[in-house]
């Protein structure tokens, strides 16, 4: 290659280019040459960024003021390196187009083209035609001669390359020997010849930049040619109050098209280019804006070092502080009827942050408290693990602020005994026998932790007592005990009278957590009890 800086683009095609220069070699599948169809755009791609910029290096060549000779010289010398630079790219690609061609002219399209294993080398390598292909090579060994002669710098490499000359195959049994053209086109398929070929027109474009950045320091290229003129308005504030005065400065803003500046923000390198509209150099930046420290009104000021580099003969830069305001954002909570969490409960809760519309991309940290992620961004679940839980509201990668919550505990349930016929039981007149052989205890939540907390508002009856007496005796053979809602005493039937009592102690209920887990609850000391009637 030319020896210049690469950008990163051409030094990853280059190593992709070389990669599959290696994969050939191995007599790799097919399926390798679509990848040098993709490679070949992609090398297309970079010829016209890499043309449009050496248009750009010449004009403005072209375009020095200086009356000196020498500068005089420079400005024809890249008149002459750019038509030979599209002279030698033209004849380049007259030869991809004969090898896009099969013996009888035709040209080959698609699929034909990409799997043809045979038409470049034996265009190429024709012992009987050899024209072509010594065409080819002398083309580029002219390039390179002419444009040492014309640059008068010697230290061009020649394009030409034999397998010797590359690390990668200079001890390779199978390809040192070989000179350039054999090296080139021995055994390589029609679509691979064709990318090598763009690959050689890329490294044209790159010597012809290195002869003109040459060029451009004799011709004292790089001085500050002003040639476009925009207006411009800087308010002092972007927001005025109604009866409030309005305060702006206003300037002439200029640039000059044959120059690039560099640009950075807090030393972080910007992209440059044309604004559409002012046609300007403009870099254009976003960055999420944040403070820790509030002064009065909610209000911190900030600033960020804006940095341009201009280079004059020898760089120029100018420096400048911009300050701006960040506003603290007024957090919106919304969790139901109030902003008070169930202990170990997944309460759902709203934050919101109007100010900041379309851009709100919350993130949350909480102490106290385990945070998972709800339907919506804007509504997470909280699960409280401490009596006080304090939630760090985040988007954007910025802190925006925290809010506390108060926890209260879960309410204890009440409790509903159901006789067979799934009705209440009648503690003030008491239930018949006959409605008495299975009877079923519904732990009930308090309402508005059912409300609040749905998904944590289930129970489950894991011991129960039950006890029929007649008086103070014990019947059907004493109390018995019961892990579930479900209470059979269909035994106890032939023994019940009227007026006996039926006692049921509820022992122990637990409670599904939202997290998937069960916990005990604490309950009233409470004992139903009913008459046989």
């Amino acid at each position: 290659m030319a020896g210049g800086k690469e950008t990163p683009r051409q030094k990853m095609i280059g190593m992709m280019y070389l990669v599959l220069t290696a994969l050939l070699a191995l007599n790799v599948s097919n399926a390798v040459l679509e990848k040098f169809a993709i490679l070949d755009t992609t090398l297309g791609e970079l010829r016209m960024d890499e043309e449009g910029a050496n248009v750009s290096k010449n004009r403005t060549i072209q375009d020095s003021g200086s009356k000196s000779p020498q500068v005089i010289d420079a400005k024809k010398r890249a008149l002459e390196v750019r038509d030979l630079t599209q002279k030698t790219i033209a004849r380049l690609d007259d030869f991809k187009v004969k090898l896009r061609q099969d013996h009888e002219g035709k040209e080959m399209e698609s699929e034909e083209l990409i799997l043809n294993t045979n038409i470049a080398e034996e265009k190429m390598l024709n012992a009987n035609n050899p024209q072509l292909g010594e065409d080819f090579e002398k083309l580029l060994v002219n390039y390179v001669d002419s444009l040492k002669t014309i640059t008068r710098i010697s230290s061009f490499k020649k394009l030409n390359k034999k397998a010797e000359d590359y690390d990668e195959f200079r001890n390779n049994e199978h390809h040192k020997e070989k000179d350039f053209l054999h090296f080139t086109f021995e055994g390589t398929p029609t679509m691979a010849a064709i990318t090598v070929i763009s690959q050689l027109q890329t490294e044209v474009l790159e010597y012809e930049a290195t002869a003109l950045d040459s060029l451009a320091k004799i011709a004292d290229a790089v001085q500050l040619k002003v040639d476009t003129y925009v207006p411009m308005v800087i308010p002092e504030a972007a927001t005025v109050a109604a009866g409030a005065k309005y305060k702006a400065k206003m300037f002439v803003a200029a640039s000059a098209s044959g120059i690039i500046p560099t640009m950075k923000r807090n030393g972080q390198q910007l992209s440059v280019i044309d604004d559409p509209e002012t046609k300007l150099k403009v870099a254009s930046f976003e960055f999420v804006a944040s403070a820790s420290n509030y002064g009065p009104g909610d209000v911190s000021k900030q600033s960020y070092n804006a940095e341009i580099t201009l280079k004059l003969g020898k760089d120029t830069t100018i420096r400048r502080s911009i300050e701006y305001f960040v506003v603290k954002p007024t957090i919106k909570v919304t969790t139901g009827n109030a902003p008070t969490l169930y202990m170990n409960c997944g309460n759902s809760v709203n934050i919101d942050v109007p100010s900041l519309g379309t851009n709100y991309n919350p993130t949350y940290a909480a102490k106290g408290a385990v945070v998972v992620a709800g339907p919506k961004a804007s509504q997470p679940v909280i699960i409280p693990k401490e009596k006080k839980v304090f939630l760090t509201v985040s988007s954007g990668g910025a802190t925006l602020g925290t809010e506390p919550f108060d926890v209260k505990p879960i309410p204890k349930p009440s409790f509903v005994v159901k006789n067979a016929l799934g009705k209440d039981v009648d503690r003030r007149n008491g239930e018949k026998s006959g409605n008495l052989a299975n009877l079923r205890v519904n732990a009930e939540p308090e309402p508005n932790f059912k409300q609040e907390v749905p998904k944590d508002a289930v129970y489950r009856i894991k011991e129960v007592l039950v006890t029929l007496a007649r008086g103070t005796s014990p019947q059907g053979g004493g109390p018995k005990t019961f892990t579930s809602e479900n209470i059979d005493i269909s035994a106890w039937r032939s023994v019940m009278r009227p007026g006996d009592i039926i006692s049921i102690d509820i022992r122990k209920v637990t409670r599904r957590t939202f997290e998937g887990q069960e916990e005990p609850v604490n309950i009233r000391d409470e004992i139903i009890k009913f008459v046989v009637q």
